[in-house]
């Protein structure tokens, strides 16, 4: 929370009095006719104050925009390819925050983290490439070459997406069962080099 999230609609009506002359053309009783032009004044203020606090603490927050979502999403190229049709805004932010951590790499804990990102566990299956005299019967050796350039997306058989209280704006549905925004986002960064397939259940 900014510093000044604090204050009040009562605290830019005493300011706005305390700017006033002195005098008793100028009372400062909240009772009177002056106090509710004061009121009326400081209330502009504080309306202009909510949206800077809003600004501040929620909104500079990728993950808990909503007034500037669309904003952050253009940033990011977002909605891409891989963005689902009208999705709830748990999971635009999921896609928006597994774009902004993906900085790039090539190592499976990489694309575990830009997994967790959109809300998914995975694990990631390679297979070691043969080398002539360490494997046994059965082993590594016997398998072309190219299983060197493979890799395997283990995930669950359905990920659901349950909508959380205060994350969801009117019209977002309740719950929501997508696998395709996983395979999607992985396949846009996999390495052109490599053989990608998914493992479900």
């Amino acid at each position: 929370m900014t510093p000044f999230s604090q204050y009040t609609q009562a605290g830019f009506q005493a300011g706005v009095q305390r700017l006033f002359p002195g005098g008793r053309a100028w009372p400062r009783r909240l009772t009177s006719t002056l106090a509710a032009l004061a009121g009326a004044i400081g209330d502009t203020f504080y309306q202009l104050h909510v949206q800077m606090v809003l600004l501040l603490d929620v909104e500079s927050d990728p993950a808990q925009a909503v007034q500037l979502l669309p904003d952050w999403e253009t940033d990011y190229g977002l909605p891409d390819p891989c963005t689902p049709a009208n999705p709830p805004l748990t999971l635009r932010h999921a896609a928006l925050m597994a774009k902004i951590a993906g900085i790039g790499g090539q190592s499976a804990a990489y694309y575990i983290s830009v997994a967790a990102a959109l809300g998914y566990t995975i694990t990631i299956t390679t297979w070691t490439p043969p080398v002539y005299g360490v494997a046994t019967y059965g082993g590594a050796s016997y398998l072309s070459p190219a299983w060197r350039f493979a890799w395997q997306v283990n995930a669950p058989t359905i990920t659901v997406d349950f909508a959380k209280y205060g994350e969801s704006v009117y019209g977002d549905a309740f719950w929501s069962i997508d696998d395709t925004t996983l395979e999607c986002r992985l396949r846009a960064i996999a390495p052109g080099y490599g053989v990608l397939w998914f493992k479900y259940g």
